[in-house]
């Protein structure tokens, strides 16, 4: 499993990219968000584009990284979800279910008009 970071103006990009006969690895994702966080960024976008499939756990952590930056008007996005993916996502409970977008001009405009006028929570 890889995760490929880029820091934008106002975001953290994670490119995630299945690995063969891999699936994406937790403890990799988690300290991927871990520095996105730390990044000091108003948003997180995670590009799937390149994966096929994540395990209930993985998605669980995304789902909790997304309740806790909420509370700090931190959006976290996700984008070029399969349908699979999507689907997944979309078990999940309403109050927890993290934003998918088609692209990441999307995942920008989604952002933007989300976090205009909220004020920044001090970390």
């Amino acid at each position: 499993m890889e995760i490929q970071r880029e820091i934008l103006p106002e975001s953290y990009l994670l490119i995630l990219t299945d690995e063969e006969n891999s699936l994406l690895d937790q403890e990799t994702l988690a300290l991927a968000l871990r520095s996105a966080v730390r990044s000091g960024k108003p948003s997180i976008w995670v590009d799937c584009s390149q994966l096929h499939r994540l395990p209930a756990p993985t998605i669980s952590l995304l789902v909790g990284y997304y309740r806790r930056l909420q509370q700090r008007n931190v959006q976290l996005v996700l984008c070029h979800l399969d349908d699979s993916l999507q689907h997944a996502f979309s078990q999940t409970s309403a109050a927890t279910q993290v934003p998918v977008v088609p692209t990441l001009l999307d995942a920008d405009l989604y952002c933007h008009a989300h976090l205009a006028g909220a004020p920044r929570a001090s970390a």
